[in-house]
């Protein structure tokens, strides 16, 4: 047993082992709250960045959507323009050909008339004098009256089939223009918008002034080429069209109020 005055030592020796033991495990406490607090504040940041991301994708996502959705609805009002050309230059077509019919008609009235008059003045003898004989003279009259009437209604007739033909090749001539993806000569906008994530931009011209889908466009800036730009859709008053990929300047970006053309003819 130990002895009385050995006893303390022994009871202080114990507390110190036991305050540094107690230290020992504060500090290893300490240093695994502060790692799970750094683990912790890694994870939040990484299902921030996960957050951010699906949002993005949501908006990318809805931003497709409207586009796909605007280039079909262009697509088929295209479509309806075109057929409805077609249909026009057909009945151009049929007006003129029926104008052609009547020309003829015309013309064989015409051709007859002039033969009967010529039969009926070389058959009469001549008269003395024309109030000798007032019922020839009044029948030469009535012809020649029938036939500048004649004359004037072929000449209308005519003035009318080439109209009829004129309007025919002018619906022809914009029908094959929209087919081929022409926009009209001398065409000229503005770009009124640019979104650069998805490469296109919103134009200041539309179907009204003669942009046709699948048209090729340049942006100009400053007499300078900025880009070249494919038509993608077509409302009536503007339009929207792509960026083409390495047609931009270095060192330059397609930006609101720039010059768009149609450099063909």
């Amino acid at each position: 047993m130990p002895s009385s005055s050995l006893l303390p030592r022994i009871v202080l020796g114990l507390a110190i082992i036991l305050t540094v033991a107690a230290g020992g495990i504060n500090y290893s406490n300490k240093n695994a709250l502060e790692t799970a607090r750094r683990d912790a504040k890694d994870a939040q940041g990484k299902v921030d960045a996960a957050a951010a991301q699906a949002k993005k994708a949501s908006e990318t996502a809805k931003q497709a959507t409207a586009k796909l959705k605007t280039a079909e609805d262009a697509k088929a009002e295209a479509e309806a323009k075109s057929l409805a050309v077609g249909t026009d230059a057909d009945k151009a077509k049929k007006q003129a050909e029926a104008a052609q019919e009547q020309i003829k008609a015309k013309d064989a009235e015409l051709e007859d008339l002039k033969k009967k008059l010529a039969d009926a003045t070389n058959a009469a003898p001549p008269p003395a004098a024309p109030s000798q004989d007032p019922a020839m003279a009044k029948a030469l009259e009535d012809a020649k009256a029938q036939a500048a009437e004649k004359e004037q209604l072929l000449k209308t007739v005519q003035v009318k089939a080439e109209e009829a033909d004129k309007k025919a090749a002018a619906l022809e001539a914009e029908n094959l223009r929209r087919q081929q993806g022409l926009a009209r000569p001398g065409l000229e906008g503005k770009v009124l918008a640019v979104n650069p994530n998805w490469s296109f931009v919103v134009l200041s011209i539309g179907d009204k002034q003669g942009v046709v889908s699948g048209a090729s466009l340049i942006v100009k800036r400053g007499g300078n080429l900025v880009a070249k730009l494919r038509v993608t859709s077509v409302e009536p008053s503007t339009s929207i069209a792509d960026i083409q990929a390495g047609s931009t300047a270095k060192g330059t970006t397609v930006q609101p109020g720039d010059v768009v053309i149609f450099p063909g003819s």
